[in-house]
């Protein structure tokens, strides 16, 4: 391996360890090496065997293409560097980076064997600029969806424009990642412990990023809080139209809250956003706003309106159709053992008598 590897091998090893809160004692002491040859590994000028590299992923809890993969600077040079001092937050938005990359060097396994393809559905709307054109792109992917109401599951939602989201088992919130084996196509992550309208709200806000084309960057002649502002704006448009508020809206004010459970619990959304959208529309003031939002639905109130509790979207290990049918086809070509099937499925299935039969016809 050129020296060029090495060095870039022994900065993830030291990302992972500060990321993991780990001293370079512990890491000499996994290697059973001494301390001195920890600092150079992470400078670069020590190599790395297989059996070493095997367990430092044990040791960091992290898959074995994360320190090998050619793809993985090209996430990670977008977040901010990994600093001796991470709070809790940004050690969880690392571990996430690590989700990503590993997710989508999946998505790129499944791309060579031809089984992943091209999306369904491809945006040719210009890029958003301001919160106007980021809603008429909310409302045009909307149509090709051909989904007026309420949507479905946001994974299968999601793969029909070329992202492959996956939840994942974190407390954070969501990445994304353009791929460049196929255009269109993407890799998402999304932290599983929020609450589901959270979850849904987030996976939204990634499919934005995906269609604008600028998963991680922001140089597109606004700011980054700009950016993210025009985003957010599409991501509520997408999961709660400002036709579905507007139709049939009480005049009422003791209504309001009435009308508001019903859409949240309907549309599957946060009471939050729910509120949020009511107060952008003009359909409520400020403080009306602040009045509602104290006032959180629980449980019996989504049954009094509804009749049913609003179901529960993107469960950790969730991911779409696509990608399952996807995996299972591998596994009956037997490009992939029965082990990292259930890998991969990622819960949908819970054993080997869960996967299909391997036909003689489908072996390569």
């Amino acid at each position: 391996m050129a020296a060029q590897g090495w060095s870039t091998i022994g900065d993830r090893v030291r990302t992972a360890r500060t990321g993991t809160r780990r001293t370079q004692d512990e890491v000499a002491d996994a290697l059973r090496i001494d301390r001195s040859s920890v600092v150079r590994l992470e400078a670069g000028q020590r190599k790395v065997s297989a059996l070493e590299l095997a367990a430092l992923a044990e040791l960091f809890d992290v898959p074995l293409s994360y320190f090998l993969s050619p793809h993985a600077d090209a996430v990670v040079s977008r977040r901010s560097a990994v600093a001796e001092n991470l709070d809790e937050a940004a050690r969880a938005v690392w571990r996430l980076d690590v989700d990503l990359e590993d997710h989508a060097s999946s998505i790129r396994w499944l791309i060579g064997r031809e089984l992943i393809e091209a999306p369904e559905i491809r945006m040719t709307a210009a890029t958003p600029t301001d919160v106007v054109e980021a809603e008429a792109l909310a409302r045009e992917a909307r149509a090709r969806l051909g989904v007026d109401g309420p949507l479905p599951a946001l994974a299968d939602v999601c793969e029909r424009f070329g992202l492959y989201l996956l939840v994942v088992d974190r407390d954070a919130d969501g990445a994304s990642m353009l791929l460049d084996e196929v255009d269109g196509l993407g890799a998402a992550v999304i932290g599983g412990q929020a609450d589901p309208g959270r979850r849904r709200s987030t996976a939204a806000h990634e499919l934005g990023h995906h269609l604008f084309g600028d998963a991680y960057s922001s140089d597109v002649g606004i700011s980054t809080d700009d950016r993210e502002r025009v985003i957010d704006a599409f991501a509520r448009e997408f999961l709660l139209p400002a036709s579905a508020l507007r139709h049939d809206w009480p005049v009422n004010p003791d209504q309001h809250w009435t009308a508001l459970v019903r859409l949240a619990g309907t549309f599957r959304v946060s009471w939050k956003l729910a509120v949020l959208r009511a107060c952008d529309l003009g359909l409520i003031d400020t403080a009306e706003r602040q009045a509602l939002d104290a006032r959180t639905p629980v449980l019996g109130d989504f049954l009094a309106q509804l009749g049913t509790e609003p179901v529960r979207d993107l469960p950790v290990g969730a991911t779409g159709a696509v990608w399952k049918r996807a995996v299972l086809a591998a596994y009956r070509r037997s490009l992939i053992t029965g082990v990292r099937a259930l890998q991969l499925l990622h819960g949908a299935a819970h054993g080997p008598e869960d996967l299909p039969s391997r036909c003689e016809d489908d072996t390569p």
